[in-house]
């Protein structure tokens, strides 16, 4: 009869206890095992399904002391892990989610698994995606007759001139003749010669010669240069513009009467390309020539022919 007193005197401070200090949770997961002491490697009383309801009394370390579901007439008691649980706020609003309480539970190897086979089908999707706006964007290209390539067209890069051969060039066309015994200009017919090789793209050295004729009464007046070393230099390697002068031997002649001297020609010219080989050269020099009894200056206006 004692045992029996005291075994409901037990059951009665426990329901008391639970009363006063029991606070209310849910299982975290499913198969949520209920153990008879603080133990993982204690006996399972009791196995809670994801979101079912449990009575924590007390805290135990890393355990929760509960009570066990299904004793409420002869009330058991066990332990669940912290983690495995979440505590409820009776007092919170329905609509706040209570806070997980002891430590977080790691996700699975499996669970890691479906999350990176989720990243990889999303990236490839995007991918996919991708190359269908590009394959699309060039259809509808082709079905607007505008290749894509030809909608920005670039700006082509100035080449410079090639001039790395043996080059001749050969003109004609006005003289005007100037001396100090003579009355102003006298024009006649003019004419000259060059020929050598480009050092560079900018530069050809070669020979020349630059010559003027006219006859009055009978009487023939020549001067020029009977040879000179030539350069011809073009400024700028993209231009067909140059510069050209040179020093030799120089002559003036009068009827059957010749005198040599020294010689000096500058001009300027614009080769006009008609082929890759062959250009069209205006020009116009400036040949001055003296020697011991006389001088004389011409000046040349012609077009001329430079061949490559």
């Amino acid at each position: 009869m004692k045992r029996i007193c005291s075994t409901l005197l037990g059951a009665c401070l426990l329901m008391a206890a639970t009363s006063a200090f029991a606070q209310s949770a849910r299982a975290r997961i499913a198969q949520t095992p209920v153990r008879a002491e603080a133990s993982v490697a204690s006996a399972t009383v009791a196995t809670l399904n994801a979101g079912d309801p449990i009575d924590v009394v007390d805290a135990a370390g890393s355990w929760y002391r509960v009570l066990v579901p299904g004793t409420q007439e002869t009330p058991l008691v066990g332990y669940v892990q912290a983690q495995l649980v979440d505590i409820v706020d009776d007092d919170a609003p329905a609509a706040i989610v209570p806070k997980a309480q002891g430590p977080r539970i790691p996700p699975t190897a499996l669970q890691i698994q479906q999350r990176e086979l989720r990243a990889k089908a999303a990236a490839r999707e995007q991918a996919l995606k991708s190359e269908v706006n590009t394959l699309q964007a060039k259809l509808d290209a082709l079905q607007t007759g505008v290749a894509e390539d030809d909608q920005m067209p670039q700006a082509a890069a100035p080449v410079p001139h090639q001039r790395q051969a043996l080059w001749f060039s050969a003109g004609f066309g006005l003289g005007m003749l100037s001396c100090l015994e003579c009355d102003g200009w006298l024009n006649g017919f003019s004419g000259g010669l060059s020929a050598g090789k480009a050092v560079s793209d900018r530069l050809l050295i070669g020979v020349g010669t630059a010559g003027y004729h006219r006859s009055v009464v009978g009487v023939g007046f020549n001067a020029g240069s009977v040879v000179d070393a030539r350069l011809r230099f073009y400024p700028v390697r993209t231009s067909s513009f140059f510069l050209t002068g040179g020093m030799g031997l120089g002559s003036i002649s009068v009827a059957d009467a010749s005198e040599y001297g020294l010689s000096a020609v500058f001009g300027v010219g614009y080769d006009v390309k008609v082929t890759p080989k062959v250009s069209l050269t205006p020009f116009w020099n400036g040949t001055g020539v003296v020697t011991s009894g006389a001088n004389a200056s011409v000046g040349q206006v012609g077009l001329g022919i430079t061949i490559r």
